[in-house]
């Protein structure tokens, strides 16, 4: 049946382009803040957030977008992982936003797909190089069910590195706590990772107090709280040469929020579905706008979220997977749609 799956998946898959060429990097963390609006990045508010700023001192744009027919958590997140939309050929189809029945229920996304949905785990996991998840919501146990050894897919390339593609899953609601345990496992890597982390805590302020950006709100508080996860990833990368020069890092967010109040599921509303996309390849990378360097992308306006099966897509959470996988100098995922036919330009010509 899994062989059935793999074929049906495969068949799916677009052209593919090669991805331009980046120098490889042996780490890449790809983080989502969830519930992140791009304009507390904008405005005074970056003063107090010095890791973001330093985030955005590399490729960037705030003015990103989630997946077209979205703007929930776990839809997006799992185009993060997989490069693809939640719905149409190259869909991932899964649309739940609760935590997953148990696998033997259908709760993984082949069975909800009827075709194994390959992740960004595959491709790095299979490559080598070890691989984690670390979240702040129990919901994203649909990637262990998704990814164990039950369900993943076997690896064809030799050697053979198993069917379980995630090889690390932390859980904790507390942020500090979540980021220590993520920089502790940097430190600790004897080979090449690919980390996918998850940050809960401007999702939880929304949802409890709105999306605010009052100087004191506990959304602004909820942003800051993450500014210093970030800096505790930043200090492990800082004091080790093994991971300083190495490590790439790439954030972006599933929605931002605010429409209507508490919550993010106007889809129509920008303050919902425009979001970052920020890559920091270290120091000495210049502050470039990815839309800059990216002109096959679509530049849309400030209301628009862009149509699923438009030729030209603007940047979405769903390149994140791609990105880091070209980033990690490994090719893109077997059916995903984002930075297939338009790889990401991540450093400019």
């Amino acid at each position: 049946m899994l062989a059935v799956l793999l074929v049906a998946a495969l068949s799916l898959a677009p052209l593919v382009a090669e991805p331009r060429a980046v120098a490889p990097f042996d780490h890449v963390v790809v983080i989502s803040v969830d519930g992140l609006r791009p304009d507390i990045l904008e405005g005074p508010s970056l003063a107090s957030l010095p890791n973001f700023a330093r985030l955005l001192r590399g490729p960037h744009t705030l003015n990103a977008r989630t997946d077209s027919q979205h703007t929930n958590t776990l839809p997006n997140h799992i185009s993060m992982a997989t490069g693809r939309p939640v719905h149409g050929p190259y869909g991932h189809c899964w649309t739940g936003n609760t935590d997953p029945p148990s696998a033997a229920a259908g709760g993984t996304l082949h069975i909800n797909k009827g075709a194994y949905i390959t992740s960004m785990f595959d491709v790095a996991h299979d490559a080598g190089l070890s691989t984690a998840l670390a979240t702040t919501k129990t919901k994203f146990w649909i990637f262990e069910q998704s990814y164990c050894w039950a369900a993943g897919a076997p690896d064809t390339t030799p050697p053979d590195n198993g069917n379980a593609k995630i090889d690390f899953v932390t859980f904790s609601e507390q942020t500090r706590e979540l980021a220590g345990a993520v920089a502790d496992r940097l430190r600790r890597a004897s080979t090449r990772t690919l980390d996918f982390v998850h940050l809960a805590a401007p999702d939880v302020a929304g949802h409890g107090y709105d999306w605010t950006l009052a100087p004191g709100s506990p959304y602004v508080a909820s942003v800051g709280e993450v500014d210093r996860a970030l800096g505790t990833l930043f200090q492990a990368i800082d004091a080790d040469a093994e991971l300083r020069g190495h490590t790439a890092i790439i954030l972006t967010s599933d929605h931002g929020g605010g429409v209507p109040r508490k919550t993010h599921t106007d889809i129509t509303c920008p303050l919902n579905f425009r979001i970052p996309f920020i890559v920091w390849l270290g120091d000495q990378a210049a502050s470039t706008d990815l839309y800059a360097i990216n002109p096959t992308r679509a530049r849309l306006e400030s209301e628009q979220i862009g149509e699923r099966d438009a030729e030209f897509q603007p940047i979405r959470n769903g390149d994140a997977a791609n990105a880091a996988l070209q980033l990690l100098g490994l090719p893109t995922i077997a059916g995903s749609f984002y930075g297939v036919k338009a790889p990401l330009q991540i450093v400019a010509p």
